[in-house]
């Protein structure tokens, strides 16, 4: 994607570029637990400039319930030390 910045800024001739934004949830309404949003390059060619998948889990957290009960001190670390995002 880096590239695809360099490039639309060697098309404007310049750092500023115009872009447009763009963002969906897997299910409408405040129910759905994973989204994604991009940033696109406005003109003559578009490119894709960023890219974020979106979750209201922590895949850590969550990956971390396999190991609650087979290995209870290594789990306690763990959680202790996570901060979600």
């Amino acid at each position: 994607m880096k590239n695809a910045v360099e490039e639309a800024c060697k098309k404007s001739n310049g750092r500023k570029i115009t872009v447009s934004g763009d963002g969906t949830w897997q299910k409408r309404g405040f129910s759905s637990l994973h989204g994604v949003v991009e940033v696109l390059s406005n003109g003559p060619t578009a490119k894709v400039l960023d890219l974020e998948r979106l979750s209201k889990k922590c895949s850590i957290c969550t990956g971390l319930l396999s190991i609650k009960y087979s290995d209870p001190k290594k789990y306690s670390e763990i959680k202790n030390k996570h901060q979600c995002e």
